[in-house]
């Protein structure tokens, strides 16, 4: 009888180890939204393959592992687009980094300085808890996108404080003296100033303005020289889109009493009536040299819709800015206490030396603050980043993109639960017995709330972003 024999053929599979890239610190203006790659060597120069785009790991920290073949490596840093690739702290073009790989497990940590089509550390004045939240946040009632900055409070990731919130015009302006053309309002210093002086802190959204569009954005009504009329769609977006969105990735006190519009000139004239238009988003509003001028309408708009007598609005300009603009904001304030605000909820400065320009706001702007948010109950505030209304469960992550991952407090209740969009439609609703992960990846990006009511008579609501 014939014996079979068996070869076996040991093949050796060559397989490389792992590099692992970590990004230690990102330049703190990097847009919040926007992904990071890595483009090399090793991916023909790809500034964008999905396979090579870095894991956030904290905030600007960032991590990726690639298994390449041994040798030197030579790479960058994009957001997606060589135009945005990695600079120095100038924003100036860098050479290509370069690392040679033994093929043993390895780590490279980096920091990235600035970006070419921003800036660097060396070209801001922002500190560094302002932050780019996105360069092409959609305004879609205007079809069209804005840049916005985000300032946190020095002790935003220290602590699970929920902060106030306050809505600035002419984002531009705030923070940075090489984006403004006219000198910035040094909203960081002051308020990491009065900060460590023991004030509770508050995050501010700095809105940019659309520059040959300003005028038209910031006044619902048409003046014949100047422009204008697009105000009411400028204000739904801030009221209806920007405002949820921001409540639902930072940790806010979104109530309408914890919640500001502050501007100056135009951006006076329209925060005035955002706040009019919509108390119930915006309690506390900063008006400074206001451009009431440009129509009185602006009056009008206080008698037709009334007041609410619990807000609070902060009057101040030059005395001689303009013959009109004092007496108009005397105006304003009578008109205001006429239709039942309380006069103690306002407060109206004028100053021989102030003039129509940033210094005089930056300066006035501690004082504005400190008055508006004088208010603030800090025993109120909770120490968890989940209010008490939605204690009974959780979302995460927040922003999401393929799934959420719900967990229940008490996991003995059956929830009956509902997905409803911006516009109030209900998506789905289904039964939920334990903790589940639901999967989103076929949602539109936006602003959800999952809303459910559990067997216990328990009831909840949490908001998530999903940012595919």
């Amino acid at each position: 009888m014939k014996k079979l024999f068996t070869l076996c053929l040991f093949i050796p599979v060559l397989a490389w180890s792992q590099l692992t890239i970590k990004i230690d610190y990102a330049y703190n203006l990097t847009p919040l939204a926007d992904d990071l790659f890595l483009a090399g060597t090793f991916n023909s120069w790809s500034e964008n393959n999905s396979a090579y785009k870095f894991t956030r790991t904290g905030f600007n920290i960032f991590e990726i592992t690639i298994n390449p073949a041994p040798g030197l490596l030579e790479y960058k840093i994009t957001r997606g687009a060589w135009v945005s690739v990695e600079s120095d702290a100038q924003g100036a073009n860098i050479a290509n980094r370069t690392y040679t790989y033994s093929g043993a497990p390895a780590t490279i940590n980096i920091q990235i300085n600035g970006w070419e089509d921003i800036g660097g550390n060396g070209h801001t004045t922002a500190s560094s808890n302002v932050h780019i939240l996105d360069t092409d946040f959609p305004i879609p009632q205007l079809n069209r996108t804005r840049k916005i900055w985000i300032y946190l409070p020095p002790d935003y990731h220290t602590s699970q404080k929920e902060y106030p919130v306050l809505y600035m015009q002419d984002g531009q302006n705030l923070f940075d003296q090489y984006s403004s053309a006219y000198g910035e309002w040094e909203i960081d210093e002051s308020l990491n100033t009065l900060f460590n002086q023991g004030d509770y802190g508050i995050i501010i959204v700095g809105i940019d303005n659309g520059g040959a569009t300003r005028m038209d954005e910031y006044s619902p009504w048409i003046n014949s020289s100047y422009g204008g009329g697009e105000g009411d769609e400028y204000i739904d977006w801030m009221a209806n889109d920007l405002k949820p969105y921001i409540d639902g990735i930072f940790r806010t006190l979104a109530q309408p009493e914890n919640t500001g519009i502050m501007g100056s000139s135009m951006g006076g004239l329209i925060s005035q009536y955002g706040a009019v238009k919509y108390p119930q988003t915006f309690k506390k509003a900063g008006i400074l040299s206001p451009s009431f001028w440009f129509s009185d309408s602006i009056f009008s708009q206080v008698r037709i819709q009334g007041i609410q007598p619990d807000m609070k609005f902060y009057f101040v300009s030059g005395t001689t800015e303009s013959t009109t603009m004092a007496p108009q904001m005397m105006d304003m304030r009578d008109s205001l206490i006429n239709e039942g605000l309380n006069a103690s909820r306002i407060d109206l400065l004028t100053f021989a030396d102030g003039q129509h320009s940033e210094w005089f706001w930056a300066r006035e702007f501690p004082a504005a603050y400190q008055w508006l948010f004088s208010d603030l109950n800090v025993s109120t505030h909770t120490n968890n980043p989940i209010t008490a209304k939605d204690a009974v469960f959780e979302i995460f992550p927040n922003p999401a993109a393929d799934k959420i991952f719900i967990h229940f407090e008490n996991n003995n209740a059956v929830w009956n639960i509902e997905l409803l969009n911006v516009n109030g439609e209900i998506l789905f609703h289904q039964e939920i017995k334990n903790d589940e992960i639901l999967d989103t990846k076929n949602l539109p990006n936006g602003i959800y709330l999952l809303k459910g009511i559990s067997s216990k008579g328990d009831a909840a609501a949490k908001k998530f972003v999903i940012q595919q």
